[in-house]
């Protein structure tokens, strides 16, 4: 399309996802770009060059396309949760909360912003209502073993252990080699007095992370609660070569 019409504007954004996809971000941005030279109000263009310049951490620019792609469509679901992912990224919790609540109140089956809006919620500490926004992602989308994870996350941190524990053998279950679930459940068995399980899940998270600072830290820490402290002082070591 281009050879005949090198400013067809659906072709260069097309272009540009490509190259984002591609991980040639910079490419990315000169192309869409020259598609809003040409199409200034094609607002799924405004909102991907948003997405690149997210990936690129150039937050300020991102937050200024995803707003340039809703003053254009307002009812673009994809937008505001984008906008609240950057929102998020820059610590603007309150203000997360309000573009993933904007975004559900467009697509109430929005999985991805149900997720992010109980990530956002934990990271304000409104335990509840996370698990609340996690049980909601996961009723759409019950598969997905980063949901399964993160309500694990929010639950433990609730103290609600055993539960906890579920989630991230859930999200094992689907998820077999998921480094983070298999650290995070090595955490949660420890805090439940059964630092020998605990070893185990560290052991599996290391095999898939090896350069995990605090994976071999608590290692560590849970090799001492059982008098393996040779094994312990090693994992220590390890923890700290990393870090070095």
């Amino acid at each position: 399309i281009l050879d005949s019409n090198p400013n067809h504007s659906t072709a260069l954004h097309l272009l540009g996802m490509i190259a984002h996809q591609g991980g040639k971000n910079n490419l990315a941005v000169d192309l869409i770009t020259k598609s809003l030279a040409i199409k200034p109000d094609y607002a799924e263009a405004h909102s991907n060059l948003g997405r690149v310049f997210q990936d690129l951490g150039k937050l300020d620019d991102a937050i200024n396309s995803f707003q340039k792609a809703l003053a254009l469509k307002p009812a673009y679901a994809n937008a505001y949760n984008n906008l609240g992912t950057a929102f998020r990224n820059l610590g603007q919790l309150d203000d997360a909360v309000e573009s993933y609540r904007k975004a559900l109140a467009i697509n109430p089956d929005f999985a991805e912003a149900h997720s992010n809006l109980g990530l956002t919620l934990q990271d304000l500490g409104r335990l509840v209502e996370a698990v609340a926004s996690h049980h909601k992602a996961l009723s759409l989308k019950a598969d997905y073993a980063e949901l399964h994870n993160n309500l694990g996350v929010a639950l433990s941190a609730l103290g609600r252990l055993q539960d906890a524990v579920a989630s991230y053998r859930k999200a094992l279950s689907y998820k077999p080699n998921y480094a983070e679930a298999h650290y995070n459940l090595g955490n949660t068995l420890k805090d439940l007095g059964k630092p020998d399980e605990a070893v185990r899940c560290y052991h599996r998270a290391l095999d898939l992370n090896p350069g995990s600072v605090d994976a071999n830290n608590n290692l560590g820490n849970a090799l001492k609660d059982l008098d393996r402290l040779d094994d312990s002082l090693a994992s220590y070591r390890k923890a700290l070569d990393i870090k070095d």
